[in-house]
């Protein structure tokens, strides 16, 4: 991917690069929804899964799509730049 080191760099560090760095309204809701669902149908009953596990599990899931899909978002945006 074109541009992938310096896109790295500012992903890494954007909560030090925007003021009032914070979760939207709606990705904090959409998490209350999840996990309020997961403790109605997924752990009820279920001695066996470990929560802890499937948190981390769910965060690598969800840590790796943000940042696929900044990296994809900003170096596209770079190429319409680049068209202008």
């Amino acid at each position: 991917m074109k541009n992938e080191r310096p896109l790295n760099n500012i992903y890494n560090y954007l909560d030090k690069l925007l003021d009032k760095y914070s979760d939207l309204p709606e990705t904090a809701e959409a998490e209350r929804r999840f996990w309020e669902y997961a403790e109605k149908y997924i752990f009820k009953n279920r001695e066996q899964i470990d929560k802890i596990e499937f948190e981390n599990a769910l965060y690598d899931v969800a840590f790796y799509r943000e940042k696929q899909g900044f990296l994809y978002g900003f170096n596209y945006a770079l190429d319409l730049l680049g068209k202008l």
